[in-house]
């Protein structure tokens, strides 16, 4: 049964809506509008005013200029994770631990699939788009219309804070595990800000929407059309249940407001949808489209994002088998998860006699859950899990006047110093009301989703004439392409570089096999992952189709033979000519493939022409991922001389062989004796 119906709320048509003010003058009145609108959880930080609510950043960062989004300005000190672009980032943990319980909205993470599709460059132009914004809501609903901002701001205006997060929070994890089709999020894929606008229910209720008795229908909602690369309209799109949409409780806006002023850019300015207590892959930015339906949203993304897949599952069966239109693995909720600030990565404390003496070190983070679950508890282990202990929970926000808690709460742990002496690690877990907690060890998915283990902080000991005089501390990961972390340690040491001579041999043995190859060639590229060389005075071969149906593409110049110089990948830099080097390897992507690329052209062409294994490396890509970049190889750079290579290989080779069957000759002959 839906909530009680209040009564619908009229908006005017577009042609007879009053003009809008300028939106300094609407937004930035005082902070957080005073108290209009705000819900009990919003009042406490609206009357503290804020002060750190808002930064003043203005410049575009130097790392944006060849990008299409050389107009957005952003904060310096976010960690981003997909290289240049699209653009993609979280703040360091410290940073955005030392904002307060709201942070500003410079500081919070972003997830842009692409360029962000509405531009301004001026406060004119961006008054403009204010003022011709228009969303289109229509289905089973009585009255279709097409309503502005000034339309949206004569319904009850709702401001709450609220925690957004993304799905992929702590995935650089599950990557050191092994590579998902994601890329590295740390812990900090998560920020909360207060955010204004009016519910998503009175909207549609002006629009006359219909009963849903039965929980049967849906409310789709999407961005601008040609705003990204996939799908059919390539708009970015998904839904939730009517039913949902229409209960009060859930608190499902529609938002032009974060922290009091109109949204940044990134975050979708002019307007965007919020859904407390859910996964932020559903909450849409740069808002056009409503449409209530018998049936959820058919967006590409709606289905090949945000899902939680069975651990065998991999991205081939995935799209083979039909795993990513199975209703049982979508995710919406958030699940409860916690992370470790204090003590921060690689930070060290130093022992003294009053640590000995009785001092003790204030254990720090956060914590969350989804659908509006309180967190209850937060848990400090210092034997690996065995044992725990409960620590304080703080909740900065109140409950709404539904009893929900949508935002992340903090948490400590005060420890004597000599108990943190005799640890290896300190783990943390937390519990919300339903009793949820998090898993010792974590299970890895193809998206590396939702991604929630222990948070564990190894202690490392330094001795000073035999005795301890500090801890360092060592956090699991670092986000994206941050060196770092225990996990990425361990990795390091599992795979550790060969030593000189081991590569040395290597090359010996390689020579070895060549030499006896009829031509003396081609082997070492074999090995390399392509295909064997041609034979000398042969034309080279197209790169190989891909899955994006590129058979038909042909280099616009002919493809040296020999090795390819930096100078000549350079020459090489429009679409339909796209040469770039990743790891000593050219290749020519295809015009095609780039259509269809996740980042969309621009987060290839903005590398072309260029060595881009720094980019290709800070994105961070799936098996499949090189698997479908090794069709488009077309040669190699110049390889830097190695110490072996002055050296006589083959004659080394066999006087190496010749020594160790002597060797195993005198061991034969000394048994027979």
């Amino acid at each position: 049964t839906l909530p009680a119906a209040s009564p619908s709320p009229t908006l005017h048509p577009p042609s007879m809506a009053s003009t809008n003010a300028l939106i300094d003058q609407q937004l930035a009145k005082d902070a957080f509008h005073g108290m209009k609108g705000a819900a009990p959880c919003a009042k406490k930080y609206i009357e503290a005013g804020a002060a750190s609510a808002w930064l003043d950043i203005k410049d575009v960062d130097e790392r944006d200029k060849n990008c299409p989004d050389d107009w957005v300005p952003r904060h310096p000190e976010l960690v981003r994770l997909t290289g240049l672009h699209p653009f993609n980032c979280e703040p360091p943990l410290s940073l955005i631990m030392e904002q307060g319980f709201i942070a500003p909205p410079q500081l919070h993470y972003v997830r842009n699939h692409g360029a962000v599709p509405v531009k301004f460059t001026s406060d004119a132009q961006k008054q403009k788009i204010w003022d011709e914004w228009k969303i289109t809501i229509e289905g089973i609903v009585d009255k279709p219309m097409t309503i502005g901002m000034a339309d949206l701001q004569k319904l009850p205006f709702r401001q709450l804070p609220v925690l957004l997060v993304c799905a992929g929070n702590r995935r650089k994890e599950q990557n050191m595990i092994k590579q998902t089709i994601g890329f590295s999020w740390g812990p900090t894929a998560w920020a909360t800000t207060v955010w204004g606008g009016v519910r998503l229910r009175d909207v549609l209720l002006a629009a006359g929407v219909k009963d849903d008795p039965e929980g049967k229908l849906h409310v789709r909602f999407r961005g601008p059309k040609k705003e990204l690369p996939k799908g059919e309209d390539g708009s970015y799109g998904t839904s939730m249940p009517l039913y949902k949409v229409m209960d009060p409780a859930n608190d499902v806006m529609i938002a032009w407001e974060q922290n009091g002023k109109a949204l940044m850019p990134d975050h979708g300015f002019p307007v965007r949808i919020i859904i407390p207590g859910y996964i932020g892959g559903r909450m849409i930015k740069w808002l056009e489209h409503i449409e209530v339906a018998e049936s959820e949203s058919d967006n590409h993304y709606h289905f090949m994002d945000n899902r939680v897949l069975p651990v065998g599952v991999t991205p081939e069966s995935a799209s083979a088998e039909g795993w990513w239109y199975k209703p049982d693995y979508i995710i919406n909720e958030l699940n409860i998860n916690s992370a470790m600030s204090s003590p921060a990565h690689d930070e060290v404390l130093h022992i003294t006699p009053d640590s000995l003496a009785g001092e003790t070190y204030s254990i720090k983070g956060y914590a969350y859950s989804g659908g509006g679950k309180k967190v209850i508890r937060a848990e400090i282990s210092l034997d690996g899990g065995v044992t725990w202990e409960g620590g304080v929970v703080e909740h900065p926000e109140t409950p709404t006047e539904y009893g929900r808690y949508w935002c992340h709460c903090l948490w400590s742990f005060n420890v004597s110093v000599t108990r943190l002496l005799s640890a290896k690690e300190v783990c943390c877990r937390a519990w919300d009301s339903h009793m949820n907690t998090q898993p010792n060890h974590l299970t890895w998915n193809v998206m590396g989703m939702l991604n929630n283990p222990i948070f564990r902080v190894k202690i490392h000991r330094t001795y000073t004439r035999g005795v301890v005089s500090s801890l360092t501390f060592e956090h699991p990961t670092l986000p994206g392409k941050q060196q770092g972390g225990w996990m990425e340690r361990a990795n390091r040491e599992a795979m550790a570089t060969p030593s000189p001579l081991m590569s040395g041999l290597k090359r010996v043995a390689s020579a070895v096999m060549m030499s006896r190859s009829p031509s003396g060639v081609g082997i070492a590229r074999q090995e390399s992952g392509g295909a064997a060389a041609p034979a000398a005075g042969a034309k080279s071969p197209a790169p190989p189709a891909s899955m994006n149906d590129i058979a038909g593409a042909k280099a616009a110049a002919p493809i040296p033979e020999g090795p390819i110089t930096l100078e000549e990948v350079a020459k090489h830099t429009s679409k339909s000519d796209a040469w770039l080097a990743i790891r000593g390897t050219v290749y020519k992507i295809p015009e095609a493939y780039m259509k269809d690329h996740p980042g969309g052209p621009d987060s290839i062409m903005g590398v072309v022409g260029t060595d881009a294994t720094l980019a290709y490396e800070e994105v961070g890509h799936s098996d499949n991922a090189e698997k479908i970049l090794s069709r488009f190889k077309i040669g190699e750079l110049p390889k830097p001389p190695g110490i072996f290579d002055n050296i006589p290989v083959v004659p080394i080779a066999c006087s190496l062989v010749g020594a160790v069957g002597m060797i195993a000759l005198r061991s034969l002959l000394t048994r027979s004796r």
